[in-house]
């Protein structure tokens, strides 16, 4: 952030009172602040707000102390963020999948109840395998499926868990006790294919899809596979099935090719397998075994297993964190970078400063580094007081160093600064009671308020952002949030310490000089008036030689902006750019997966392609859990709950329908089944007879009995239904054995091309919900995989322009306190929303979607988009005054941008220097933050180094146009000279000799 500064001398009045030496006694030096930029305007004594002289006095005070205690201050900051360093080292990094949910976010408490019905005593096992073949052809094809078959009997038998109790290493097939058959479907299939395919005729097997029948068994194939083609007709072969040697396997038929496999299967090819590995929580497991042994299988079928065909993704919420945490972790090697980038930025800048001001020397090195150092040094000590606090180590928290980096290191370039013009002045105006304190005080009075204000602006920013959208945005803005305040306590201790230690070394060189020239003076006789200052060095040559080129160059760059098409001209591109921007932001996309906080060569971004490509659009899957089923033994009552399936698997919209009975998991119907089976006194025949089908009863003619459920459980047909189904002690029951129906889930299917657009499955959420909710009775719950990130939909730009709006207001209201002027306060504000439109509609542009981590990244730069258009517009208006109200618009903005072109343009040279180190990471939110951040510096710039003066001397056009005629005429005319003469007296009018950092123009 730039370093700013308005030297602005009110004149002395007439009956000022004068020094002993006879001088006219000088005025005080006060600040009016913004953001890290001090806008530096001589009063008198008794003007100016009563807290603002309180905030100097105090600073000054302040300035005298860090100059006594120096080395105290740097030795207890060092040891504070050393112990930092071991805390962060120490934590683990640790994500949420919900992260991003919004507060208040439905999604939100159906994840907690999708946890609680699967995770009663501890984590439970959910993890996934998904298996494409390599040369993208079909997974049906016999050596692919028996390849597969081979992967699913290695992950049951093969990869163990130790159980506590029992003292044994056991495997999935040992320790599972519920949905332990759910890929009996993909066996059963390869298993019917291998008999028919041998010529042999069974009419009890029929392998099609979507439903299956091995001997009376029907099974369905759709949770396990994905891009499914088929057969038009039993003859079909419109599209052939290779087989395994990637030969054509035809028949001729007559006159025409038929692909024997139609006479097997109706399904032509499938692009993409999935296995599930579903298991309940032991009472000897631990957490941690849990997600070890789903890391495990990442790492076996991702890393270790070997094959010519099959490209195997693993996918697991152990192995989604992991690959949060390792998104995080890559970013931290990079920090380096952006230290070392900036480091080299700081010095450059800081030895160009010193030679002009003729200062150089080789502790200005150490300066520089420092500077960069101080706020990483804040940034530890921040995080590990919230890590100390119980706070989690969020993924996100790793880009905090590079964001308070960039921002806080332009206040050491402003103590810097202070310092060089402080030395200057007591180098021209030597004092008997100049010293290092002295000087410190200075430095402190001047810039002491402004880091504060900075400070506050930017900690108002992240307090609003911390209070809206999601938990995980609450935690970066919060850590933010404390690395600026710890920021500003290292700058007034830690950096002040250090400045006031090699100023002390300056001091010394100072007082040698000084001392050589007294003997030389002696020796000589001279007799040197003190108005001469003989202890004055010589001007700098780089400062000679450069000054005439910036005010040269700053000089046409005014008259080209006053010239009226020039600035008509800006005027409508400005109309344009809002335009652009405002269109963009109505196309912007609302969107965020937890694959977009993974590096970009994570296995899991390919896998999310491949679901959305071959899963989502074919089996988009609802899960209703259902905690309240009450007595189904009441007809009335099932007939209701059943009624409530049928709504849920007819739902139906713009993005697509629902697979009906077919596409749904639902265990009462096959208990009625299992009710038909026994009540019929031929039960064996039935079961035997291949021709005659089960006889499945109506809804209205269903019924249950509850004593008869564990036993429908147990039945090896049925048993994976236990999974489905929780069961409690029954209540009005004299056996205490007896149980009954607590609470149960099913789910349903539902398919739909537009379901790869995000926006669609949205609607296809509230679609559930507005079933689920016609039922409260039931207590029912929906969750979807993709629910927690589909809320953002509409939490996501409400959420957006509320944090906008109230980081505005917290903005202005600094700026009317500091500043006091309300066109000052207009004109910023109204630039921070164009600068958040452009930012917004230039991402959307730039195909950023609106997500937390981009609202959290506008947050942040809002903190210093207010400065430079703010800075600006103030300039001008002081200018106004200055130059009074008939000077031309190229004196005002030559004033104007006197002060500030230069600490804008360095403000923006470090900033995107820095955040740019992150193009290095892959990864998504290190992509958004450098987008956002770039974007935020150069539209400040624009606005304010071309959009701003040029509406600005529009309007100064207009009102000079509009003013009644005759008006200018009835000025009185005096004298130039008496002219100049008032208006020096009568206006603010700077000081040539204290304005040591800007060029004469």
């Amino acid at each position: 952030m730039p370093t700013w500064y308005i030297d602005i001398t009110l004149a002395p009045p007439p009956t000022a009172a004068a020094n002993m030496d006879g001088s006219i006694a000088r005025p005080r030096r006060q600040s009016l602040l913004i953001g890290q930029r001090s806008l530096d305007v001589y009063n008198e004594v008794d003007q100016g707000p009563k807290f603002v002289r309180w905030i100097i006095g105090k600073f000054r005070n302040w300035g005298f102390l860090i100059a006594k205690h120096a080395w105290l201050a740097i030795i207890i900051c060092l040891i504070i963020s050393s112990l930092a360093m071991v805390k962060i080292l120490l934590t683990k990094q640790a994500n949420d999948i919900t992260g991003y949910t919004p507060y208040g976010a439905r999604a939100k408490d159906e994840y907690l109840e999708y946890q609680r019905f699967f995770s009663s005593s501890g984590l439970p096992i959910a993890a996934y395998l998904f298996i494409v073949a390599k040369d993208e052809g079909s997974m049906s094809r016999p050596d692919y499926l028996d390849e597969t078959i081979q992967v699913l009997n290695f992950a049951l038998n093969n990869i163990t868990m130790y159980d506590s109790i029992s003292g044994k290493n056991e495997t999935f097939n040992q320790f599972c006790q519920s949905f332990c058959q759910i890929n009996e479907p993909v066996r059963q299939f390869y298993n019917g294919y291998q008999i028919l395919s041998d010529g042999e005729q069974n009419t009890r097997i029929k392998i099609q899809y979507p439903v299956s029948d091995m001997f009376g068994r029907q099974f369905s194939l759709q949770p396990n596979f994905f891009g499914v083609e088929l057969f038009d007709q039993p003859d079909d072969a419109a599209k052939l099935l290779d087989s395994a040697d990637g030969d054509s396997v035809l028949e001729l038929n007559a006159t025409r090719l038929v692909d024997p496999v139609s006479k097997i299967t109706n399904v032509k090819s499938v692009k993409m397998i999935t296995l599930q590995f579903r298991a309940e929580h032991k009472a000897g497991w631990t957490d941690a075994q849990v997600k070890k042994w789903e890391m495990s299988l990442v790492d076996i079928f991702e890393q270790r297993y070997n094959s010519k065909r099959l490209k195997i993704y693993a996918y697991s919420q152990s192995y989604v964190e992991e690959e949060m945490v390792r998104g995080g972790i890559i970013m931290i090697p990079y920090l380096v970078v952006g230290f070392a980038i900036m480091c080299l930025c700081s010095c450059v800048l800081v030895m160009i400063r010193a030679l002009y001001m003729h200062q150089e020397n080789g502790y200005k090195v150490i300066l520089a580094i420092m500077a960069c150092l101080t706020p990483l040094l804040a940034c530890a000590t921040a995080l590990a007081l919230m890590f100390t606090c119980g706070v989690r180590f969020a993924s996100i928290l790793c880009v905090i160093p590079f964001l308070v980096l960039s921002i806080g290191v332009d206040s050491s370039y402003l103590m810097i600064h202070e310092w060089q013009r402080v030395t200057k002045h007591m180098r021209e105006t030597p004092r008997k009671k100049d010293s290092v304190g002295h000087r410190m005080s200075e430095v402190m009075a001047e810039v002491g308020p402004a880091i504060l204000i900075s400070c506050l602006t930017n900690m108002f920013a992240d307090f609003v952002g911390s209070f809206t959208s999601s938990p995980e945005i609450t935690l970066l803005c919060t850590g933010n949030m404390l690395s600026m305040w710890f920021a500003f306590i290292y700058q007034m201790t830690f950096y002040a310490g250090l400045m006031s230690i090699v100023g002390g070394y300056e001091f010394g060189s100072d007082e040698i000089d000084k001392n050589r020239m007294e003997i030389n003076i002696a020796e000589n006789r001279v007799n040197i008036a003190r108005h001469h200052r003989p202890l004055t060095r010589q001007p700098s040559k780089f400062h000679e030689a450069t000054q005439p080129i910036i005010s040269d160059s700053l000089q046409k760059y005014t008259h080209l902006m006053t010239t009226p098409l020039v600035f008509v001209s800006i005027c409508l591109a400005y109309l344009a750019y809002l335009a652009f921007s405002v269109y963009g932001i109505t196309q912007l996309n609302i969107n965020l997966t937890a694959q977009k906080l993974f590096a970009l060569d994570s296995p899991l971004l390919e896998l999310d392609d491949l679901r959305i490509k071959y899963q989502v659009p074919v089996y988009s899957m609802a899960t209703v859990f259902v905690n309240t089923p009450g007595k189904l033994e009441d007809p009335a009552r099932l007939k209701r709950l059943n009624e409530f399936v049928r709504e849920m698997e007819s739902i139906n919209g713009t993005w697509g329908e629902g697979w009906g009975e077919l596409g749904t998991k639902y265990f009462i119907r096959d208990y009625d089944v299992f009710q038909q089976s026994f009540g019929s006194e031929d039960e064996d025949e039935d079961f035997m007879d291949e021709d005659k089908p089960v006889t499945v009863h109506s809804d209205d003619k269903m019924t249950y009995r509850e004593d008869e459920l564990k036993y429908f459980l147990k039945w090896p047909e049925y048993d994976f239904w236990q999974g489905f189904v929780k069961l409690r002690n029954a209540t009005n029951s004299t056996d205490p054995e007896a149980e009954e129906l607590d609470r149960f889930f099913f789910t349903t299917g539902y398919h739909g091309e537009k379901l790869t657009i995000w926006t669609e499955r949205g609607e296809m959420l509230r679609a559930w919900r507005k079933v689920v909710d016609k039922y409260p009775d039931f207590g029912a719950s929906v969750y979807h995989e993709d629910g927690v990130y589909l809320d953002l939909i509409d939490n996501m730009p409400t959420d957006t322009w509320q944090s906008v709006l109230g980081t505005l207001v917290c903005m202005a209201l600094v700026c009317f306190v500091f500043l006091n002027n309300l066109f000052t306060v207009a004109i910023a504000s109204l630039s921070v929303l164009s600068i958040c439109a452009g930012i917004l509609g230039i991402l959307s542009w730039w195909h950023v979607d609106l997500d937390p981590i981009t609202m959290a990244a506008m947050i942040i730069s809002i903190g210093f988009s207010v400065d430079i258009p703010a800075h600006v517009s103030y300039h001008y208006y002081q200018a106004s005054i200055q130059e009074g109200p008939m000077s031309p618009p190229s004196s005002r903005l030559a004033n104007c941008l006197s002060s500030v072109a230069f600490p804008a343009l360095q403000a923006a040279l470090s900033t995107i220097l820095c955040v740019c180190s992150l193009l290095f990471v892959n990864l998504y939110m290190a992509e958004v933050f450098v987008k956002t951040m770039v974007l935020c510096v150069v539209l400040c710039n624009l606005h304010g180094l071309v959009f701003l003066p040029a509406i600005l001397i529009l309007l100064d056009s207009i009102r000079w146009a509009c003013r009644p005629k005759g008006a200018a005429a009835q000025r009185p005319k005096l004298p130039k000279t008496n002219s100049r003469q008032k208006q020096k007296n009568a206006k603010v009018q700077p000081e040539k000799s204290s304005v040591t950092d800007r060029p004469e123009v």
